[in-house]
């Protein structure tokens, strides 16, 4: 028995239909018949291929096919009978070789996965395709964006990285892309078109804080950052030296002025230029948050970086409430409170119920209530730098001096400056010492310079005294002194959102050197921030103990791979299929509210080419 086509042509289109026929001897000789018509087998699954190759092996298909030829048609045509009914009716039942049972191309899953997921809760992809213009190509740019997205949450790397990484995920099949569609091309002109719905984006994240966690934003956290950039970039006017958080200076950046909620839920975000002073940002970031969500019974949080006297009558001015640190030398000025006191522990160690933080209110200013606050750990933090910049300090000084001593040194111009550069490394500590030089006569007559300095013990008392000090000034009146430092110490939520942003998922250093693509590199980190919020939030509101990055590593343990199975018939089936999750996987996926996808209920593909014979047909005896 053969297979046998015809070609039908028929309203400009070709259709190829399908015949099984044998070859019988008659008393003329040779002759072929049809024995069943197959129709057309174009749209058959591998699981129909799998179930019509298993069936036409059975002797009692063999009978029934006998049973229909004898009944025949019409003189000189072939009998009208099918077999796709049947063959979809057929039992997924095979019989397979143990030994030949393999498998294959294992690609990571669960954590590609999980970032589809939060994707889709979050509503970015449905937002995207109603935003973005259709795509001339075969992909969808919503579908591009989920792809970018998703890399910046699981393993952040550039777009032209990211070409080849994907292709070792499961997320070709999870979004049904051909690998071939997607270059480094379009991921870079998916960051073009999604970056001018940036005010979009941050508006809809925030309505999607609002109805999956119940975000009110009535208090907001303020901060700036930095990020570095590889290279000079000369066609960005934004990248510019100025200080840097990430300790280089020596790289052009940018500034991030970055608004959170109390519990470290993405709110809002600004790109400025990197030479750009923290204090000249808060006029324009009241601007958006009072267009976005009005200033009315809003709280704001900043820290003493933002805080001079030109931007607190910018937030005097917006009438709004809020809660600010005072600059590091403001509670110099109430030095009598805080040696006589009284103060009021708030918090205690538990061990040892040794005062860790002590807080007092010493009057008002300008209608703020002034809060000092005294924390043992920030004592102990400052503490240690004061020893260790005094150390560097009296180090480079007594080097100096001996220098001088040693006749190695005797320009008097030039020990004034090697004193200036000594003293301008370690600005906050060079009140405390005083350093001169004198100019004395030798035996000889000869006249040669002396340096003397010695550490001013009233100025390192006061800073001692002072250490771990720090002044809150508020315009929220009936809160208590207590409650306004709790609310002041939830910055260190916008700090925690800066560390995910630097270290999980790698926001910088960045490669882009035009503005619109720096811009979309910050965009798609931050909504990848929102995904690892949602991500580490769901996760700990269902019992998870877990960082996120440690939540997304497990999950990577999840793959998508094919199992390769032979049948005794020689027949080579391969399944795709999710492996099992171990026990720790199953719980964090469980604490997600993550159901992995289910296999088809049928094989996947199947391979029709026996080993020892190329025509599957010819080897069943029929």
């Amino acid at each position: 028995m053969f297979l046998r086509s015809t070609v039908v042509k028929k309203g400009g289109k070709t259709y190829r239909y399908w015949k099984l026929v044998e070859t019988v001897r008659t008393t003329a000789g040779p002759r072929q018949r049809v024995v069943a018509h197959l129709g057309d087998l174009a749209h058959f699954t591998a699981a129909d291929w799998e179930t019509l190759a298993h069936r036409l092996g059975e002797p009692a298909l063999t009978a029934a096919l006998e049973r229909r030829v004898r009944q025949g048609g019409r003189k000189g045509r072939p009998p009208k009978w099918t077999l796709q009914d049947r063959v979809r009716a057929a039992p997924d039942a095979v019989t397979i070789r143990l030994g030949e049972t393999a498998w294959r191309h294992p690609l990571p899953c669960g954590d590609v996965y999980a970032g589809l997921v939060l994707w889709q809760r979050l509503g970015l992809g449905a937002l995207l395709a109603e935003k973005l213009a259709p795509s001339r190509a075969e992909v969808p740019w919503a579908t591009i964006a989920a792809l970018i997205a998703v890399n910046r949450l699981v393993d952040p790397m550039p777009e032209w990285r990211m070409v080849r990484w994907w292709r070792t995920t499961a997320l070709p099949p999870l979004l049904g892309l051909p690998v071939a569609l997607v270059d480094d091309n379009r991921l870079y002109r998916c960051l073009d078109a999604v970056l001018p719905h940036k005010a979009a984006i941050e508006e809809h994240l925030a309505g999607r804080g609002q109805t999956l966690f119940g975000q009110s934003y009535r208090f907001l956290l303020y901060d700036l950052t930095s990020t570095y950039f590889e290279g000079q970039v000369p066609h960005n006017p934004k990248a510019k030296r100025g200080y840097s958080r990430d300790r280089r200076p020596d790289c052009k950046q940018v500034c991030i002025g970055a608004v959170v909620d109390r519990e470290g839920f993405p709110v809002g975000y600004e790109v400025v230029a990197g030479n750009v002073k923290d204090h000249q940002t808060v006029a324009g970031m009241l601007d958006r948050l009072r267009t976005r969500f009005g200033l009315t019974d809003r709280t704001l949080c900043m820290d003493r970086g933002l805080v001079t006297a030109d931007s607190l009558q910018v937030i005097r001015g917006a009438q709004v409430a809020y809660v600010l640190a005072d600059r590091r030398d403001a509670a110099a000025a109430y030095a009598a409170q805080v040696a006589a006191g009284p103060w009021q522990v708030i918090r205690t160690d538990r061990k040892t119920g040794q005062a860790m933080v002590e807080i007092q209110e010493v009057g008002r200013e300008e209608g703020d209530r002034l809060i000092l606050v005294r924390s043992q750990g920030c004592r102990e933090k400052e503490q240690g730098i004061h020893n260790r910049l005094l150390t560097r300090l009296t180090s480079a000084l007594e080097r100096l001096a001996r220098t001088v001593r040693n006749g190695r040194l005797v320009n008097p111009a030039k020990i004034e400056r090697r004193i200036g550069r000594i003293l301008a490394r370690h600005p906050g500590l060079a009140r405390w010492v005083c350093v001169r030089r004198e100019e004395v006569t030798a035996e000889h007559g000869k006249v040669r310079s002396v340096v003397h300095w010695h550490v001013k013990e009233e100025a390192e008392a006061l800073a001692r005294q002072l250490e771990g000090v720090y002044l809150l000034r508020t315009n929220v009146e009936g809160t208590p002194a207590a409650q306004v430092w709790e609310d002041y110490v939830t910055l260190v939520r916008v700090e925690e959102a800066f560390r995910t942003l630097k270290h999980d998922l790698h926001l910088r250093p960045i490669c882009h050197h035009w503005e619109r693509r720096t811009e979309a590199h910050i965009l798609f980190a931050w909504i990848a921030y929102a995904m690892y919020w949602v991500l580490e939030r769901t996760h700990r509101r269902h019992g998870g103990t877990l960082t996120g990055r440690r939540v997304l590593e497990l999950l990577h343990g999840i793959t998508l791979g094919t199992i390769s199975l032979t049948t005794v018939q020689g027949l080579k089936l391969e399944l795709e299929r999710i492996s099992t999750p171990r026990p720790e996987e199953a719980a964090v996926l469980h604490s997600l509210r993550i159901t992995l996808p289910r296999p088809k209920r049928r094989l996947d593909r199947v391979d029709l080419t026996l080993p020892e014979d190329r025509d599957l047909f010819e080897s069943q005896q029929l």
